[in-house]
């Protein structure tokens, strides 16, 4: 006959069930938070070509006597695409010619961040300057639906992260 006993069959010190209790609370804690990194780097795969396609900023040269205006669209991915306005001047401005620029090669994370940090580019300035009757032209950038005032006629007065962005924005204008 079987017989039936109120004593526990297992019988654990409180010590030993605090420690189990301790090391699953720790598992479940361990398990949560891989899983959510895992989950994370999924979402942001999937999300990367969308956000790679995102425009980043537009800048724009008016052109001058010898060359014609421009527009340069940067990517978040750091690929971009030039696009010449000619106007009447098609067949005088013939070897300038639209261009495409695959991925990385214009510094888009550092452009990013130099915007971020000014917020809006409407607070730079627009300045007079002296320019060459020929050659001199007027460069501006646009970022988040505003437009900077002419970054060519930026000087030591202005303050630093705008003459940063001027230096950043003619060295990407040396690619094209």
């Amino acid at each position: 006959m079987l017989e039936f006993s109120d004593k526990p069959v297992l019988q654990a010190k409180p010590s030993n069930r605090l420690l189990w209790i301790g090391v699953s609370l720790i598992a479940i804690l361990l398990f949560t938070i891989i899983f959510r990194l895992i989950r994370a780097r999924a979402e942001k795969m999937l999300q990367s070509p969308q956000k790679a396609n995102e425009v980043l900023a537009v800048i724009t040269n008016s052109g001058s006597t010898n060359a014609p205006g421009s527009t340069l669209t940067i990517l978040k991915d750091g690929s971009g695409s030039l696009t010449y306005q000619k106007g009447a001047q098609e067949e005088r401005f013939s070897r300038f010619v639209n261009k495409t620029f695959p991925r990385g090669t214009f510094e888009s994370n550092q452009l990013e961040n130099m915007l971020i940090q000014i917020k809006d580019v409407g607070t730079i300035p627009n300045r007079d300057c002296l320019k060459s009757v020929s050659f001199g032209s007027t460069t501006t950038i646009t970022y988040q639906g505003k437009t900077s005032g002419d970054l060519s006629c930026l000087s030591n007065e202005d303050p630093k992260i705008f003459l940063d962005l001027k230096k950043l924005v003619q060295s990407m204008l040396t690619h094209v």
